[in-house]
């Protein structure tokens, strides 16, 4: 119409009040369900195991790339010039979907056998179990974290540490 009238015709968009009310609204319901979990549900009696697992997990989590990848969002693989699939990026200014989960994987794996060894181990009774179940809980500790030093050395080559595993 601006080209056929010759006169500059604006268009007029009305403000979308929706995702203002949508904020609101989850706002509040968020707020409510604080209250309510606050007042009704005793959080002492979910136990500090629970607690504990929740913190393991979220550290875990964090320490394993999530929020760069939330940030950045990355390709979840890449391939390499041969055509074969790369599940690391051989830079530490970079890395694949994949890996966040291969490294959180890694470390509960390595978290999970230090719990053993520290709280469950001395616990059992029998000194022949107890010295088997701490070989197998060091023997994995051990494979994992050469494993992790050696996803550090292929990111960063000059990374001087390693212990089993090339």
């Amino acid at each position: 119409l601006s080209s056929l009238l010759g006169v500059e015709i604006k268009p007029d968009v009305p403000v979308d009040y929706s995702k203002y009310l949508k904020t609101i609204l989850a706002v509040q319901a968020a707020g409510v369900g604080a209250y309510l979990a606050y007042k009704f549900v005793n959080l002492s009696m979910l136990g500090r195991n629970l607690w504990a697992i929740a913190t393991i997990m979220f550290v875990l989590l964090m320490t394993s790339g999530f929020m760069w990848n939330k940030i950045n969002d990355p390709p979840y693989m890449g391939q390499t010039k041969s055509g074969e699939i790369a599940l690391f990026v051989p830079t530490n200014n970079q890395q694949f979907g994949v890996e966040t989960q291969i490294v959180a994987v890694t470390y509960a794996v390595c978290a999970l056998c230090i719990v053993v060894l520290v709280k469950h181990a001395p616990k059992i009774q029998s000194a022949d179990q107890r010295t088997f179940v701490t070989l197998v809980f060091v023997l994995v500790l051990m494979l994992m974290f050469s494993y992790l030093n050696s996803v550090f050395r292929l990111k960063m080559p000059g990374y001087p540490f390693k212990l089993l595993l090339e």
